[in-house]
């Protein structure tokens, strides 16, 4: 007789945590390539297996942050974690925020994708064609710091880099991790099915979820370490900008906070005006707010007002939108955008009784796909994934579910195929009558 031992299983991947470690290098155009072959960038499909593609993926994710924030702190940002006062051994998120916060008469607070590593804009910019640098938020700090805080304020503006993605605690790492790299975390064989979220374990106090974060960034960090005179800015991209909405469009936030913040970017929004109930907060969006979509056009062609825009598929957003020249992807909006967004903030800042001009909508064509590039002419990072499919193998799967889905219904699973046929046949029937009946019921 035998029996299974733990030890039996396989070992799960392990791999370095640096970049040389896993086989790359940043080049001089700040681009990670590979040192086996410096044409190529960095390859998820390492494997067969999605289990090894995804522990590489959160090793290398994590050399890729660590370089970022390196990068952050030699522009002067200040690592903070949070929840405040928390050591590095407790449960805690850290995000970045200009040290002397509290002499500043503006702040930027930037809200990324909650996805994403804090400092990461686009993954598919930083670690592919592009950089680094021109992934990540570094380039938006560098920019902002040739900002002035106001008309009388030569200053440049603070900034509060939130950290709305990892807001799941890693024990074992001791670091906080975003959801998906929470599935790729070291586990004790390759076989296993994943870590149990507990939230005494890997919850983080005041900011267990992206919505708590965004809470606990107003009322704990900005209302604590910023001064009472100080305006306030926001960026917020992807899913974060529904997040933020529902913050400030909640009666106490707006109370607290609406004579506070002076604009507010969102960038590729999907949240339709006709959601918030805060009639002042949906004021001062339409005013001072400003919205960056997915667009072919030139960067801020202006492509509908705050009512919306049916001819090019715009809901009411209840802010103006604007062309981000960015076609595809939401977490490249800002890497496209960046100077035409910042610009947009300071515009608003140095006039305190700015508001958005009407905007008509330019007269652009819809693009239609009637030129389409061939297969060669696409750039990687645009290519679909293309899956070849044994038709044998197909069809069993196929005769696989239908097997399931009769058992679901019935109780029974068929034997053989000419069973389930039968029996399906059987069933359409009874539903057939079971409708016929509930029909003549209802006839008067």
């Amino acid at each position: 007789m035998f029996r299974r031992l733990w030890s039996g299983l396989p070992p799960d991947a392990k791999f370095p945590s640096d970049l040389k470690g896993l086989g790359y290098f940043v080049n001089d155009q700040d681009e990670i390539r590979s040192i086996e072959n410096p044409d190529n960038y960095f390859k998820f499909f390492l494997n067969r297996n999605p289990r090894i593609c995804a522990r590489q993926r959160f090793e290398f994710n994590h050399a890729m942050e660590d370089i970022i924030h390196k990068r952050l702190e030699h522009e002067g940002l200040l690592k903070l974690r949070l929840p405040l006062g928390a050591w590095d051994t407790e449960p805690h998120l850290p995000i970045f925020i200009t040290p002397d916060l509290e002499i500043r008469s503006r702040i930027i607070v930037i809200f990324g994708e909650p996805t994403h590593e804090l400092g990461v804009l686009a993954g598919r910019v930083a670690n592919g064609p592009g950089g680094i640098d021109e992934g990540s938020v570094v380039p938006v700090v560098r920019a902002v710091k040739l900002q002035r805080g106001s008309s009388s304020d030569d200053t440049s503006p603070g900034i509060v880099l939130a950290n709305v993605g990892q807001t799941c605690w890693w024990p074992e790492g001791q670091r906080a991790i975003t959801v998906t790299a929470n599935n790729a975390v070291p586990l004790p064989s390759l076989v296993h099915r994943g870590v149990q979220h507990v939230p005494n374990v890997h919850g983080i106090p005041g900011n267990n979820s992206a919505e708590e974060h965004v809470k606990y960034v107003f009322d704990e960090v900005i209302s604590r370490r910023a001064n009472d005179k100080a305006t306030v800015d926001i960026i917020a991209t992807g899913e974060s900008c529904e997040i933020v909405e529902r913050f400030l469009d909640g009666e106490e936030a707006w109370n607290t906070w609406g004579n506070t913040i002076s604009a507010l970017v969102l960038l590729g929004p999907v949240y339709e005006s006709e959601g918030l109930k805060n009639e002042k907060f949906k004021g001062f969006m339409a005013k001072r707010g400003r919205a960056y979509v997915l667009s072919h056009e030139p960067v801020g062609t202006p492509l509908a007002p705050p009512e919306g825009n049916s001819n090019r598929w715009i809901p009411s957003l209840g802010l103006p939108c604007h062309s981000s020249s960015e076609p595809m992807h939401t977490e490249s909006i800002f890497v496209r955008a960046r100077s035409h967004i910042l610009s947009y903030l300071q515009k608003v800042a140095l006039d305190l009784e700015y508001e958005n001009p009407l905007l008509v909508p330019a007269d652009c064509d819809v693009l239609l796909p009637t030129n389409e590039r061939s297969w060669e002419e696409l750039p990687e990072g645009e290519k679909p994934i293309v899956i070849k499919t044994n038709p044998d193998e197909l069809e069993e799967d196929i005769r696989q579910i239908k097997r399931w889905k009769q058992f679901e219904e019935t109780g029974k699973a068929p034997e053989t195929d000419s069973e389930m046929e039968t029996e399906e046949r059987e069933t359409k029937k009874m539903k057939t009558k079971e409708m016929e009946t509930e029909e003549m019921e209802t006839e008067p």
